[in-house]
């Protein structure tokens, strides 16, 4: 998962908020990877060059796209990005004009867009029906064979109640992660 973190926009009560639903947001971090960006520039230049992402930012503009119009096969192996702004104010404009492409899900009543969570899961649910076989956004087993490892041996290892008592069954056994491989 790559982020963009901006805390300099959170100020008073909304960087306490913020911090609070960071630290709970990061709990889940242990199972995956991360890669922070320092801005949004940042992280689709990476993508999009280091990655040869094609990104696809969710968005209540006009111009943006119905989620169940967008053909996902046609882009073939290319991998994709999703983008999701903040529940509160959206996408950047910055993030509207780097994005490829913008799409929205379309709802029906008063409610203008679903929550974070929410919208979140509407667009994988969308991926994933949009996935048959070896069709479609998402492949299942797609990961190469030392990142599997890598992933679950990190689970593994922060599933310890100290990081010294991991680091320590580490070193006792000869074994060096390599840099990707953070314990937290």
């Amino acid at each position: 998962m790559d982020v963009v973190i901006q805390s300099g926009e959170y100020k008073g009560k909304a960087a306490l908020s913020q911090k609070r639903g960071m630290r709970t947001a990061m709990g889940s971090a242990q199972w995956m990877t991360l890669r922070n960006h320092l801005s949004t520039a940042d992280a689709v230049r990476t993508l999009k060059t280091q990655n040869n992402c094609r990104i696809f930012a969710s968005d209540l503009n006009p111009n943006s796209r119905d989620i169940r119009t967008i053909d996902w096969s046609s882009y073939g192996d290319q991998p994709i990005c999703i983008v999701m702004g903040n529940e509160e104010r959206g996408i950047s404009s910055e993030m509207r004009e780097l994005a490829d492409e913008t799409f929205t899900l379309p709802m029906y009543g008063f409610a203008e867009s679903f929550n974070l969570s929410v919208a979140t899961a509407i667009t994988l649910a969308h991926l994933s029906a949009a996935s048959q076989g070896d069709q479609g956004p998402l492949r299942p087993g797609d990961l190469p064979e030392q990142e599997k490892k890598c992933l679950l041996l990190k689970g593994i290892l922060n599933s310890y109640p100290k990081r010294k008592t991991a680091e320590a069954v580490l070193k006792q056994n000869g074994i060096k992660l390599p840099p990707e491989i953070q314990l937290l």
